[in-house]
């Protein structure tokens, strides 16, 4: 067996075919002996010492495409995929898994979210200044830098093509009050002019709260609150909030500009509970479990601001129904 190394080639001398092999190449050639009687000796042994087992990457079959024959039955197991750019060794990376949660998990958090006092502009420029001298928030910023590096702009839109825009079927049934976590606060301004919190707004109501991102999640939501207000339009103790939520700065400057479009294309009974909130909501929806900012989510309060129901995309007939069932449930109507 004869040993030449590839890698001693310069690059644009070698084929296309090997210009990403960079290990020996194995040539085979006829075994001599040196005299009759006597066993061959390998090529390349010195003071005793074989040489390193040297193959070509891609003549090397990986361990699951192996087979292994017993008693004339073949066993082959489906191999692992890697797909490589071009006529290099990187492998492509994989898209990752969409996060989701089972249908009927509690979501939010364990605790009930702090009512945050509004400063003034003096003391949050201190507070401001005092985050950017601070190492630990520092270090909190460059994580957050190295996850948005990591995770690509069209990523959301991807999974959308290749999950749909439902992800799961909503639960029948509540989840229970010993059980249910509490919603994360989320500060903002109503179409009204007056800042607040989305906590404030459903306290010691039953609330339906829609959070939509994006324009194309608009339908989504919609779908659930048409159906909400007709069912409930005269009660007292059950309400709508809808939370808009821009976190792209430059996004957020074209939302402000259309604000006085989003007045009067929306009901004005709704103003006071329309919450448009600007800036970064990570938090949030890793606490309420929204993996795709592009569709719309609902979520169902109760008075305690406890969140007890889910669902997301488009609504079918059953999860319509089981929405007011359980809203009636909750409001005691």
């Amino acid at each position: 067996m004869l040993l030449c190394r590839t890698s001693l080639v310069p690059y644009f001398l070698r084929s296309p075919a090997n210009r990403h092999l960079h290990v020996c190449r194995v040539v085979h050639s006829k075994p001599t002996t040196e005299s009759k009687g006597t066993a061959p000796k390998p090529q390349g042994i010195k003071d005793g010492k074989a040489p390193m087992q040297q193959t070509r990457i891609d003549d090397k079959k990986p361990a699951d495409q192996q087979t292994s024959t017993d008693g004339g039955r073949t066993n082959e197991q489906d191999p692992e995929k890697i797909e490589y750019f071009g006529n290099t060794r990187f492998p492509r990376p994989r898209a990752k898994p969409r996060r989701t949660i089972t249908p009927g998990d509690a979501v939010g958090q364990t605790e009930p979210a702090v009512r945050r006092e509004r400063q003034p502009l003096k003391q949050q420029m201190e507070q401001k200044m005092r985050d950017v001298l601070s190492p630990e928030k520092n270090l909190e910023t460059r994580a957050k830098i190295i996850h948005d590096i990591g995770h690509s702009y069209f990523q959301d839109i991807v999974d959308l093509r290749n999950n749909g825009d439902k992800l799961f079927e909503a639960p029948s049934q509540l989840i229970k009050s010993g059980r249910a976590r509490y919603l994360p606060n989320l500060e903002g301004k109503t179409l009204t002019g007056v800042s607040t919190d989305v906590v404030d707004l459903c306290r010691n109501k039953t609330t339906l709260l829609s959070v939509e991102f994006t324009k194309f999640a608009e339908k989504h939501t919609q779908s659930f609150v048409g159906v909400f207000e007709k069912a409930f339009a005269d009660a007292k103790n059950v309400q709508l909030v809808q939370a808009n939520i821009e976190e792209n700065w430059a996004k957020a400057m074209v939302l402000k500009l259309c604000l006085p479009y989003l007045r009067r294309s929306m009901p004005k009974h709704r103003h006071a509970n329309y919450l448009v909130h600007y800036g970064d909501v990570e938090p949030l929806r890793k606490a309420l479990g929204i993996a795709n900012p592009l569709i719309g989510y609902v979520f169902l309060i109760d008075a305690d601001t406890r969140v007890r129901w889910y669902a997301n995309g488009v609504a079918v007939k059953s999860e319509a129904e089981t929405m007011v069932r359980l809203t009636r449930s909750l409001a005691k109507i």
